[in-house]
């Protein structure tokens, strides 16, 4: 039995209104075409709905019963089809953000609120990425976007820069340079110590953390391996290796045996915000644009 969704709404106008005049101009339907849907949904379902006379319309009890179950089923169609439209139009769902750059944790609340404001059917979660993952998280598939520092391999990517973020030395207060004033600091000679390396990172990102570009070629040493902050910083209190990070880090640090240096001519890393280049869904450009607003 195949029932049609506009044969069982013809039949509650009917059975509602008792008069097929009004229901059709309830439809905004011609007569006959409502009288139609009406006799093909009752020789589909193989019974008699209504009795028609020149004089009134009444129902029967199979009609009645259907009238009890039927405006559930439409009301239920209709609410399946505006929740599909609200998906494909980027009304609801979720977004998984990825965050790794700190220097936007400060705007993360106001971003959500911007988005939330853009998008209130949409459910945000916000999540941490390993560090060993640069793009937080949207290689993977673990996040839709996220918020990162450049550079890194942007094959199938979307990245939009946002803002600079400088980069600094983190050494530890025992390390020979750590006395040095910042103008004399070389970053040729800076790049030539023992600095940490992310196991397995992106070979791009793990470049211009570990000052690759100023080494003139010659092989790192690699003072220790490391997963994520907490084992950088370990090795660095250590005196292992030294560590270039983002500026906005090391205003958070909570160590009192280590220390920050500016060092003259390293450039800033970039603040980025990224997504699969695949995913075009509205909820990604409505966070784009909500991260625009507010950075």
């Amino acid at each position: 039995m195949d029932v049609e969704l506009r044969h069982l709404r013809s039949f509650v106008a009917v059975a509602e209104e008792l008069n097929f005049t009004r229901a059709a101009s309830r439809l905004h339907l011609a007569q006959p075409a409502l009288s139609a849907h009406v006799r093909q949904l009752e020789e589909r379902i193989g019974v008699r709905l209504l009795e028609r006379t020149t004089r009134r319309v009444a129902l029967t009890p199979a009609g009645a019963a259907l009238l009890d179950a039927a405006p559930a089923v439409l009301a239920s169609a209709d609410a399946a089809v505006a929740a599909a439209r609200a998906a494909a139009a980027g009304e609801t769902g979720e977004l998984v953000v990825g965050l790794m750059a700190t220097s936007a944790l400060d705007a993360t609340p106001r971003v959500l609120r911007a988005f939330a404001e853009r998008r209130p059917g949409v459910t945000v979660s916000v999540r941490s990425i390993a560090f060993d993952d640069p793009t937080g998280g949207v290689r993977s598939g673990e996040s839709d976007l996220a918020i990162v520092w450049l550079p890194f391999v942007e094959d199938g990517l979307v990245v939009e820069p946002l803002f600079e973020d400088g980069r600094v030395l983190v050494l530890a207060e025992t390390h020979p340079l750590a006395p040095l004033p910042e103008a004399d600091l070389d970053v040729h000679a800076v790049a030539r110590c023992p600095f940490v390396e992310v196991r397995g990172g992106d070979p791009v990102s793990n470049a211009f953390w570990n000052l690759t570009e100023f080494r003139n070629g010659e092989p790192m040493g690699v003072g220790a391996w490391i997963t994520g902050f907490e084992d950088m910083f370990a090795a660095v209190r250590a005196g292992q290796a030294i560590a270039a990070i983002p500026e906005s880090v090391a205003t958070t640090l909570p160590f009192s045996d280590v220390v920050v240096r500016r060092v003259p001519g390293l450039p800033p890393a970039t603040v980025a915000l990224v997504h699969r280049a695949d995913d075009d869904r509205p909820t990604i450009a409505a966070f784009a644009e909500a991260v625009r607003s507010v950075v």
